[in-house]
């Protein structure tokens, strides 16, 4: 890179081969540059390898580098969530309650998701399982009407992602009404057939929901943007502008 381009390496560019090594699997090599790069390893690095933990499972990463970001940023409730989600990917239901128990005892607050869109020039807010909208029953029948026709093109609810220790088909259920599916859904009964949909949302998409907009915006013929915390997410014939990259990012 100096060579070439006569770029002299910094943090950054590390940091961002180390994310990319960890997505790809290659975990020895990440840590290997961790242990040699001429910086002490940020919260940045330890993010992305974290991130490589949950794409791939890794339990002894993940408790590594969840280690290092609880004293290089104790105050963030992400790196909580995704070793806990790492544990439930696993089975490791124990270390879940346990990871509840260890916010709780440090008073770390996760972030309530909140998804909102605005229809006719009145903005409608809503709350993962929300049913306070007055056209809520309308909703969830949208819902369950997306869920069979995805399930028929394809769609595998991906449940490893929710934290609750429940059989699966309840987990499908709590899935179904994340917030940004539930604003979704509204959109498709409150706005003409074909007309663009924008949901923003105060936290990053969720990985099922990404998932599952990709299936609705191909049945139902309809452009969905998501503008999350990270990005712009433009579904459109089954595909997404971010290209699946928030499958594989860790915050």
């Amino acid at each position: 890179m100096k060579e070439l381009f006569g770029v002299v390496p910094r943090e950054e560019h590390y940091a961002c081969m180390i994310d990319l090594l960890g997505r790809a699997g290659k975990i020895k090599e990440a840590m290997e540059l961790v242990n040699t790069m001429p910086f002490q390893a940020n919260a940045s690095v330890w993010g992305s390898l974290l991130g490589a933990a949950r794409i791939h499972k890794n339990v002894e990463l993940g408790e590594r580098a969840a280690d290092m970001l609880f004293v290089l940023e104790p105050e963030k409730s992400g790196t909580h969530v995704l070793l806990a989600n790492i544990y439930a990917a696993v089975g490791m239901w124990d270390k879940v309650a346990k990871m509840r128990r260890l916010m709780k005892h440090n008073q770390v607050k996760k972030e309530p998701g909140m998804s909102w869109i605005e229809v006719q020039d009145k903005v409608h807010t809503f709350i993962v399982g929300d049913r306070n909208h007055w056209r809520s029953k309308e909703i969830y029948a949208k819902l369950d009407e997306l869920h069979d026709s995805m399930h028929k093109a394809g769609y595998v609810p991906m449940v490893e992602i929710d934290l609750h220790d429940v059989e699966q088909s309840e987990k499908e259920q709590l899935l179904q009404c994340h917030s940004e599916k539930l604003a979704v859904a509204f959109a498709l009964i409150a706005t003409p057939p074909g007309a663009l949909i924008r949901v923003k949302k105060n936290l990053r998409v969720c990985i099922d929901c990404h998932t599952a907009f990709k299936f609705i915006c191909k049945i139902v013929s309809r452009e969905i943007i998501v503008r999350d915390v990270n990005r712009f997410h433009h579904f459109k014939d089954g595909s997404c502008s971010c290209g699946d990259y928030c499958r594989t990012s860790s915050f």
